[in-house]
């Protein structure tokens, strides 16, 4: 192989050409065959006029909705609700990850939100999602900036409008449901679950018992607590 007046193009003993130059902290390697020296140069030129045209693109693009999802998401990694957030978020990516932060909003999220209605998915659930979307675009606003220092949504976001939620109404479980529920959960919790089915006391009362409320009743041989009406107000 030997060197020829252009650097980057060199030529082999059987005539062909190759071009092999770093360019813009690019390498452009290729063979060019058996053409000329000046036809190796116009398609050197031509190369490193490409690579001008990438990394100006590349200057001036913006990130991309599934850009901010991305760094949200990897700023999640500790959070409990990790594949929650994942699932969410992987929703979110597929519908408008491919639009720039500010072009995301109540229309662009319509077809979103009319896909998972038909899929029969609740309001509830709907709302989760719109929720991780006004997560990353106030993220997008405030901490998520590029290399000059400039936000990756240069605005305020525009408030996302939540659908109605209609939650279920508390109903009382069957002997069949808690049959089926409470092998389910870990030792401690059944015996916590069984213990608030059988006395209906709230949360609140339930996980803050004190040992200073039991009363012993000696003719059944068992304790009860009484919880103090000051408990019940909290």
């Amino acid at each position: 192989m030997a060197a020829t007046r252009t650097p980057g193009i060199t030529v082999g003993a059987d005539g062909r050409f190759f071009i092999d130059k770093r360019y813009r902290g690019i390498r452009i390697g290729m063979r060019v065959g058996p053409i000329t020296q000046e036809q190796a140069e116009q398609r050197l030129r031509r190369e490193m006029a490409q690579v001008d045209v990438d990394v100006a693109r590349r200057a001036h693009r913006r990130p991309t909705f599934a850009d901010c999802a991305q760094r949200y998401l990897a700023q999640s990694q500790d959070m409990r609700s990790l594949e929650a957030i994942r699932i969410h978020v992987q929703l979110l990516i597929r519908h408008i990850g491919h639009l720039e932060p500010h072009q995301v909003h109540d229309a662009t999220l319509a077809p979103l939100i009319s896909e998972r209605i038909a899929d029969g998915v609740t309001a509830i659930t709907i709302n989760r999602t719109l929720e991780i979307a006004r997560t990353i675009l106030h993220r997008a606003a405030r901490s998520y900036r590029d290399e000059d220092g400039r936000p990756w949504l240069e605005t305020l976001p525009p408030l996302i409008t939540m659908l109605p939620e209609s939650p279920r109404s508390p109903f009382p479980m069957t002997w069949a449901e808690q049959d089926r529920l409470f092998p389910t959960l870990p030792g401690h919790l059944a015996r916590m679950a069984l213990f608030a089915v059988n006395t209906g006391l709230r949360d609140a009362n339930l996980c803050g018992l004190q040992w200073s409320w039991e009363v012993p009743v000696p003719e059944i041989g068992r304790s009860v607590f009484v919880v103090p009406e000051d408990a019940f107000t909290q």
